[in-house]
């Protein structure tokens, strides 16, 4: 299968008509309820989006029941077909899904200044003074960034484990040999962490 990062821009679900017809397309109704939990509508777009994003891939993926269960960790996998790895991520108004027949993490940030003290809370020594060699430091620490939070997501820790605990300078030894696919894309940044030197393919979709 080898590795798929879809992207999707769910700014589209704006419209009150789209939005009500993505909440009738979704086939997961715990996904519809958890929606409709957040206050804010950005929130409710993005997880809308990354909802209707990971159907089409997990379809496009050959997966014919969708029906979903969790892990002990609580990472959700395909019930009838648990080698199709997945994983997703939103910010912004971008969402993204990752599919493979290996774990896969993702993530997926705006690209925005960093306020110097969460730096020193999530990064190591040497990944401050990396990232401080720039003169913007909202590229490197986005780098930084996605590239922990989507070994982390592979892992299927999340932040239960810290980001702090493990160097993720580009260009240097990564954790556990993994390998770490960039793409830029409308102000921001994704990063697909895998377990084998898969080259990912990233594939947009539009919603509608």
């Amino acid at each position: 299968m080898g590795i798929t990062c879809w992207v999707c821009d769910v700014r589209p679900l704006s419209d009150p008509a789209l939005f009500s017809r993505g909440m009738s397309s979704l086939p997961w109704g715990e996904r519809r309820e958890q929606v409709m939990r957040f206050r804010l509508e950005k929130d409710r777009r993005l997880c809308l989006g990354a909802g209707l994003l990971l159907a089409h891939a997990l379809r496009h993926a050959g997966a014919a029941d969708l029906s979903l269960c969790r892990l002990p960790n609580g990472k959700p996998v395909l019930a009838a077909c648990p080698d199709i790895h997945f994983n997703l991520s939103h910010s912004g108004t971008l969402a993204v899904c990752a599919v493979s027949d290996q774990p896969v993490g993702v993530d997926v940030e705006v690209l925005q200044s960093v306020d110097p003290c969460v730096a020193e809370l999530c990064l190591q020594p040497p990944e401050l003074e990396w990232m401080n060699q720039f003169e913007d430091s909202a590229h490197p620490f986005t780098r930084l960034w996605t590239r922990k939070e989507s070994y982390l997501k592979l892992l299927g820790t999340g932040l239960s484990r810290s980001p702090d605990s493990f160097c993720a300078i580009p260009g240097e030894d990564t954790p556990a040999g993994c390998t770490f696919s960039e793409r830029e894309k409308d102000g921001h940044l994704i990063c697909v962490c895998s377990v084998q030197n898969n080259a990912v393919l990233f594939k947009e979709w539009n919603l509608f």
